[in-house]
């Protein structure tokens, strides 16, 4: 018989978790969360969620959630620290063996190619867990997942493709198949349908960019823009050579060029210059 799983989407509602480049924590850990739910489901897995919205969760009504209710939990993280500090951690109990969080960390560091930073536990005395997620969820074997560093440029950048951000998610969904014992199936790839699915499609094809992802050739710092400018006080932020945004929505006038309207992995839009003297289209 295949063992019981709980998905831990941490932070939440007034809690936003660690921030980076406009993006909450919280934001990031639902969305990834609510996939590996929804795939494991469909995979037949004996499987739950602590939150499928944006709703706050005191530690005591988390653990209540998990406590001694599931043979595993995976709580989903992203780190923060002072911008520098980069890489794939997962944390396990001290009185668990580091198997699991060792092959959700090889595998994300794999499909991602961000480095491993470590895979570790932590004490707060000798034979007692830090993290209350380990302390006080009973028998339920939970290991915490910090897929990156949210303030990072290069980690934030590999899950603002949304490409990356489900590969990335799937990893960790293999992972657990492995772990509670049920078989993982890749999926299918088919193309999502779009909400005007049923809409006849215009004869006229649409531009060749859209859809596609844009990133930076500019050997500086590339700003991007919360709306259609080029003015100073309306720079959101900045983007290195090789890194950019994972979907082109339009192209738009804006004074004498043209700038790209894109959207990040959290759903967030923003503007960048659409000349192939800075940017270039994958």
């Amino acid at each position: 018989m295949s063992k019981t799983i709980i998905i831990d989407a941490g932070h939440g509602g007034t809690d936003p978790g660690a921030i980076g480049f406009g993006v909450n924590e919280k934001d990031w850990t639902l969305e990834i969360s609510l996939y590996q739910y929804k795939r494991l489901k469909a995979l037949g897995a004996q499987v739950a969620i602590t939150r499928k919205s944006d709703v706050s969760l005191d530690p005591t009504q988390r653990i209540a959630r998990i406590k001694n209710q599931y043979d595993v939990c995976v709580s989903n993280h992203w780190n923060a620290f002072n911008g520098s500090a980069r890489g794939v951690e997962t944390i396990h109990s001290i009185h668990a063996k580091p198997d699991f969080a060792k092959d959700i960390a090889d595998s994300l560091v794999k499909t991602t190619g961000l480095p491993l930073r470590r895979v570790f536990t932590r004490e707060i005395r000798k034979g007692t867990d830090y993290y209350f997620m380990h302390r006080l969820t009973g028998k339920t074997e939970t290991v915490i997942i910090e897929y990156g560093f949210i303030d990072n440029v290069v980690d934030h950048q590999v899950y603002t493709r949304s490409d990356m951000f489900i590969q990335a998610a799937e990893a960790v969904v293999e992972c657990i198949c492995r772990k509670i014992g049920i078989q993982y199936v890749k999926p299918d790839g088919s193309k999502k349908t779009s909400p005007d699915s049923n809409v006849k499609e215009s004869s006229k094809p649409a531009p060749d960019y859209i859809g596609k992802r844009v990133e930076s050739i500019h050997d500086g710092q590339l700003r991007f823009y919360n709306k259609p400018s080029w003015a100073d006080q309306d720079v959101f932020g900045y983007v290195t050579k090789g890194l950019g945004f994972p979907t082109i929505l339009e192209k738009i006038k804006v004074g004498r060029g043209e700038q790209y309207k894109v959207k990040n992995s959290a759903g967030k839009i923003f503007y960048i210059t659409a000349s192939s003297t800075y940017v270039r289209l994958v």
